[in-house]
């Protein structure tokens, strides 16, 4: 296939579930064409352990998700986006039950959990724990059987194309250097958030945030990206990968206890809480240690419900059933992202977002465990709505666009500098003095196209975090370490100083 000049009817970049969500609908109405920058399942949504919240068991309801849901995004979720996500995340659920996802069950019944933040068992579990793989799954299996979807593996995103006032396609990369565009009246940006641009990271290499910095350059405006999640329990072992250790674990009964097997914290908090108690631990004391303690659990039942988590612990000489696990903190999620309204609509006309790459206020200030793949079904599906739906009148003016240098060798030493100046002065605790210090170090680092994606990242988020002279979910400042009256959201667009406003 001759791929230097391509043209769809819509374009998908990311194949994780926000991609493939819209990607099902968007082929009842035309062509599709889905790139993605490893292979076809790779993607932060393969890695997702803990599960999919929804409100389907017998003593829940939408209500109290959203309460719960709304308390977590400590004061800076969007009541409409979170009514949305709840009352429309049982019958997604349905659907993905009919399209084949493997959910763990108990008889006839599905398998429900309880998590950090919930007032209810209302978290679905894929077999053996790897909910993602099971979302994803049933979602690729069902964008491959239509004849309109064509995924393009191995393709790098390197900008968007802007044309008049509207987005108008892509340029892409393939291996060999070689260049490429992709004309479609709609572009989806589904590419996940940028957590690599941090030392201790539980994402893939690939979640270098690619599509947040492409929607920067083309001029869409971002909101909130000083709000990283970090996850508390995630395996700290020399020479192993950071492997996130599910937070259903917590839900089961894990204990948090340091060297002296001392419990710290109470471990059904959010994320936030967890993650800075333990943070706190680790560096409050010269060769401090932090574990996860599953071993007063019964054998089996950590062999059956959390067997990735069992045998993948085995590969480092760990039995969990009755060693205690090492563990750290690490970046995780971006709550923030390119802005949208309910419908995956951006700032730019012709470009949509969906997915953790997008800000959609579902989240707040702090995202509640597990509503991440609900988002990311339920917005994707409501993205390809308005891609269909949309009026797009013909372009006429010449393309622009803000490529960088076509120089694709390794920059390991720049991409290694970012990753521990971010950890450390835009991480966990954060403080005026650090992210001024942070900044200037990032400032005086050469952009290229290996480590431009995490250095414009990385600037976002330390400018985002600079301006916010508060506390709130997981940014905390300890220099302002309470909240603001005020409950305001922070904007960065390209030229633009960033703003407070509601």
């Amino acid at each position: 296939m001759d791929t230097s000049r391509l043209k769809s009817d819509f374009i998908v970049v990311g194949s994780g579930i926000a991609g493939l969500r819209a990607a099902i609908d968007l082929a009842e109405a035309g062509t599709v064409t889905m790139f993605t920058k490893g292979q076809i399942t790779e993607s932060n949504s393969m890695y997702a352990q803990g599960g999919i919240a929804a409100a389907v068991g017998q003593n829940d309801d939408v209500d109290q998700h959203y309460a719960d849901t709304m308390a977590a995004g400590a004061g800076l979720c969007d009541p409409g986006a979170v009514r949305v996500l709840v009352h429309e995340g049982p019958a997604e659920i349905q659907r993905l039950l009919q399209w084949g996802a493997d959910f763990a069950k108990e008889g006839q019944s599905l398998s429900l959990s309880r998590e950090g933040g919930h007032s209810q068992p209302r978290i679905l579990h894929g077999n053996g724990g790897r909910t993602g793989t099971v979302v994803v799954d049933a979602l690729l299996a069902r964008a491959l059987a239509s004849t309109n979807v064509t995924i393009i593996p191995f393709t790098f995103c390197r900008d968007l194309i802007v044309e008049g006032d509207r987005v108008a396609g892509i340029q892409f990369e393939e291996s060999g250097n070689r260049l490429g565009r992709c004309d479609a009246k709609a572009t989806l940006i589904a590419t996940g958030g940028g957590s690599q641009v941090y030392r201790e990271s539980t994402n893939p290499e690939t979640a270098t945030g690619d599509g947040l910095a492409a929607a920067y350059r083309a001029g869409a405006e971002l909101r909130d990206m000083e709000f990283v999640q970090f996850h508390p329990t995630v395996l700290n072992l020399h020479g192993a990968s950071r492997f996130l250790l599910t937070e259903a674990l917590r839900g089961e009964g894990a204990h948090i206890v340091n060297e002296l097997g001392e419990r710290f914290i109470n471990e059904l908090l959010t994320r936030d809480e967890v993650s800075r108690a333990v943070f706190r631990q680790m560096t409050d004391r010269p060769n401090a240690k932090v574990f996860l303690d599953v071993a007063h659990i019964r054998p089996e039942i950590i062999r059956r419900k959390f067997r990735h988590v069992y045998t993948t612990c085995l590969q480092y000489g760990l039995d969990i059933t009755r060693d205690r696990i090492p563990i750290t903190p690490a970046a995780h999620y971006f709550m923030g992202g390119v802005r949208t309204d309910l419908y995956g609509r951006t700032s730019l006309r012709g470009l949509y977002a969906a997915g953790e790459v997008a800000s959609t206020g579902v989240h707040g200030a702090n995202r509640l465990a597990s509503n991440s793949l609900l988002e990311a079904v339920v917005f994707g599906g409501r993205a390809a709505h308005a891609m269909r739906e949309d009026d797009w009148s013909p372009v006429s003016a010449q393309a622009k666009n803000q490529s960088l240098p076509l120089d694709r060798r390794p920059d390991a030493a720049s991409l290694e500098q970012i990753r521990e100046i971010t950890w450390r002065c835009a991480g966990i605790t954060r403080s005026g003095d650090g992210l001024k210090q942070g900044l200037q170090r990032l400032n005086a680092i050469p952009q290229n196209p290996v480590s431009g994606n995490l250095l414009t990242v990385a600037r976002m988020i330390h400018e985002c975090a600079l301006a916010r002279t508060e506390s709130r979910g997981a940014h905390y400042r300890e220099d302002y370490p309470t909240p603001a009256a005020a409950r305001l959201h922070s904007y960065v667009r390209k030229d633009d100083p960033v703003r407070l406003s509601l």
